[in-house]
């Protein structure tokens, strides 16, 4: 057992002098006007207005982030607004406020991810408006009356492939996008940050569960319509089940979806609770693919069964969570910093393998709406349609030895269909008919090459932590209030593999406004509980030697 003390108290004395001459007051300094200056400042200008509000120190800082006002958009119709977003592209996003808004009172938000990724485009016209606008449309016509004046409802674009590919909901660029929207509508209406639900249907409901394997904090809940749980690893990165343990999950599907039906997706809730998460779970046996027939009896029992009682819970007493990047390493208050291959000096186990009932073939085109036979719209860049040559204009009319007649006939077709299998499919290009030959890609298998994932399970409790790693070099503490001492201290007890044990000490933590104010910024969340945060080196604690390749550094999320 070896002890690192860190953090040691530093003590400054003040002498107090009393003048017998008259001294003007000092001018007060108010806080929230400086605030709002400086969240509008650029340059010179706000270098100097950040260093005088960090001057501020921690509580003046805080305080003023609660108090900051909010001015009232003076319409409850939607409001269309676009944003450049952290990947650079400008997007537009759809917000409602709630009935009756009132800028003195927090109120609920919804953020409304919408389906189709693949090939809607981020703008639409009177015919065909963006499937941004359309999901949020749809989503705000059905809220019962009982969330009406207690709900903002956000509408999010992907824009994908009208902008890139890593734009969907589940690669990184594209959750960051979501989470930018998100600060967006904090900035313009007063939102409770502890009540704030990711939904979404078909690549929204699995662009939900991305959400909750990878970046989790903003969220209360997470509300996955007729989505698949296992889309996130499409963009080449493996999701752990281990990781939905402590979030507020409620999914439905339906029985005749084509894409996603219940019987194969309940199997992969059930493996996930048996793994610790608590997915609600509801079957509707005659749905298919789409929401429309069950979204207002939906809505009203979401407010009936779960909105009082989801609310965000930053300080858990456990946190279990595995990754293969800093960017996304973390959930509350235990954050990966820093990834190396250990070669089983780990105390934290291996995670539960995931089992598909089944896996489905995707040929990568968004087809023309009504179209029979189906008409592409637009072919997916990387994709199998590509590959062989599909165009845009084409009309599929065979899919080997299968007419195609009508949209149904396409998808139960491609339901035969498995990786790897070979496929002809038959188009009709202006007068000419044209065979197109391929084969799907086989299923992915872990390969030498694969990235090492990193593990911490940690327990807090009466300024003690406790935290099993494995294949972590670094990680990162933040700090709540209820975590230290009443002398602000905190004992972190870190286990290796066996027996390897090492106890770090912190001594004097208090807020830091830097930080703080640096996470509001990003984020406009006024309630982070936090008070600062500390990295801990564990490689240097447990005495770890690297046994394989080390990861190249990643981007650290800010989010």
């Amino acid at each position: 057992m070896k002890t690192i003390l860190t953090a040691l108290a530093a003590i400054a004395l003040f002498a107090c002098t009393s003048v017998a001459q008259d001294v003007p007051p000092e001018p007060k300094i108010d806080a929230v006007d400086m605030l709002q200056k400086y969240l509008k400042a650029e340059g010179k200008e706000r270098e100097s207005l950040r260093k005088q509000l960090i001057d501020l120190g921690y509580g003046r800082v805080r305080a003023a982030i609660r108090a900051l006002p909010y001015t009232n958009p003076g319409t409850t119709e939607v409001i269309k607004r676009y944003t450049e977003c952290p990947d650079g592209f400008k997007r537009p996003y759809w917000v409602w406020p709630p009935e009756n808004y009132d800028p003195g009172q927090a109120y609920g938000l919804f953020v409304v991810m919408h389906g189709g990724v693949s090939g809607w485009p981020l703008e639409g016209d009177a015919a065909r408006p963006s499937v941004g606008e359309y999901s949020g449309v749809q989503f705000h016509g059905a809220l019962p009356d009982e969330l009406r004046g207690k709900v903002a409802v956000l509408s999010c674009s992907a824009g994908v492939p009208d902008t890139h590919e890593t734009a969907a909901w589940w690669h990184l660029n594209g959750q960051r996008n979501v989470l930018h929207m998100i600060a967006q509508a904090k900035a313009l209406l007063n939102i409770d940050d502890d009540k704030v639900i990711v939904t979404g249907m078909s690549d929204g409901g699995s662009g939900t569960f991305a959400f909750a394997y990878r970046m989790p904090d903003t969220f209360a809940g997470f509300y996955a319509a007729i989505g698949h749980p296992l889309v996130a690893a499409a963009d080449g990165t493996p999701v752990w089940l281990e990781n939905l343990k402590g979030s507020n999950i409620y999914a439905f599907n339906g029985g005749v979806d084509r894409l996603y039906p219940s019987a194969q997706m309940i199997p992969i809730y059930e493996q996930a609770n048996a793994a610790g998460a608590n997915i609600k779970v509801k079957d509707y046996p005659k749905l298919g693919h789409e929401i429309a027939s069950v979204l207002e009896d939906e809505l009203k029992n979401f407010a009936k069964e779960f909105w009082s009682n989801w609310t965000r819970d930053l300080l858990p007493r456990e946190v279990d969570w595995t990754s293969t990047s800093p960017a996304r390493g973390g959930r509350a208050w235990l954050h990966i910093r820093e990834i190396a291959n250990y070669g089983g000096a780990d105390a934290a186990i291996p995670n539960v393998e995931i089992k598909t009932p089944g896996a489905r073939v995707r040929l990568g085109v968004q087809l023309e709406q009504d179209s029979s036979p189906p008409k592409v719209e637009t072919v997916v860049a990387g994709s199998v349609a590509e590959r062989i040559g599909v165009k845009q204009g084409d009309v599929i009319i065979k899919l080997d030895s299968k007419e195609i007649k009508k949209f149904d006939d396409l998808v139960n077709a491609l339901g035969e269909k498995s990786p790897g299998d070979e496929v002809t499919l038959v188009v009709r290009r202006g007068k000419d008919e044209h065979a197109l030959k391929g084969r799907f890609p086989r299923a992915e298998r872990p390969s030498a090459e694969a990235p090492v994932e990193a593990r911490v399970i940690g327990t807090q409790q009466g300024g003690a932590v406790n935290i099993k790693v494995r294949n972590v070099s670094k990680l990162a503490i933040r700090i709540h209030p209820d975590m230290i001492t009443k002398d602000g201290s905190l004992r972190v007890t870190l286990e290796g593999a066996k027996d390897k044990t090492a106890t770090v000490s912190l001594t004097a933590i208090k807020g830091d406004p830097a930080w703080l104010l640096q996470q509001f910024e990003a984020t406009r969340d006024r309630k982070q509980p936090f008070i600062c945060e500390v990295e801990i080196d564990v490689a240097r604690a447990l005495a770890l030697k690297v046994a394989g390749k080390k990861p190249p550094a990643q981007e650290e999320d800010e989010f």
